[in-house]
């Protein structure tokens, strides 16, 4: 194979495009290096140059994806969203970002069937969003202000949220099936979306 010429920065780029992909459909184990290097068109050597081993490149594409969740929360933070329009405008974040993100979802169930092997291994600061705190105090102020009922437990109600999202995801194709119904279909998708966020409110909110 002949390896395009390219810049560094543009060679990494398309590294963790190909890599993202290979890791994302076979775990850690399954994945190739060889793989890699013919989706991105470039020689192998150069991946080891760039990233050092298939274990450090895999945890980088771990905090590659983790970041790039967090800028989309990111948005709901600068916008000053608070209370029931925050938590609608999480939930709409959060179903949009996994249906454009399938490897996202792939990578993150991967990583649980490995008890968090790799994500453990990854400084902590890499990896952890400090939006989730921001969402944790904001469902605070709802409940102090008397929008939310009183007797919420925000962190718990912050985590039921995401893993409440997520599902609807990484369960899609067992679901589809128990259920009859597509469940990656986008109208189903605009569907869960609303009533995981009527869900939620109705909990906060004690109607």
């Amino acid at each position: 194979m002949m390896a395009r010429e390219r810049n560094p920065e543009s060679s990494k780029k398309d590294i963790l495009a190909a890599a993202e992909m290979e890791f994302s459909a076979k775990g850690f184990y399954g994945a190739r290096v060889d793989v890699i290097a013919e989706t991105a068109n470039i020689n192998k050597r150069m991946i080891y140059a760039y990233f050092g081993d298939k274990e450090a490149l895999y945890k980088y594409v771990l905090s590659n994806v983790y970041a790039r969740m967090e800028q989309v929360e990111q948005v709901l933070v600068e916008a000053g969203y608070s209370g029931k329009e925050l938590v609608k405008r999480i939930i709409a974040t959060y179903f949009d970002f996994l249906k454009e993100n399938p490897t996202f979802v792939n990578l993150l169930m991967w990583e649980n069937l490995n008890h968090g092997h790799y994500l453990n291994e990854i400084e902590s600061s890499k990896i952890e969003r400090s939006t989730i705190s921001f969402f944790v105090d904001e469902l605070r102020k709802g409940k102090e202000s008397g929008e939310f009922r009183k007797d919420i437990d925000e962190w718990q109600t912050t985590v039921s949220l995401i893993t409440t999202c997520f599902a609807n995801f990484s369960n899609q194709y067992t679901l589809s099936k128990l259920f009859h119904k597509q469940l990656g279909d986008p109208k189903m998708i605009e569907q869960r979306k609303q009533h995981t966020t009527d869900m939620v409110l109705a909990y906060l909110c004690g109607k």
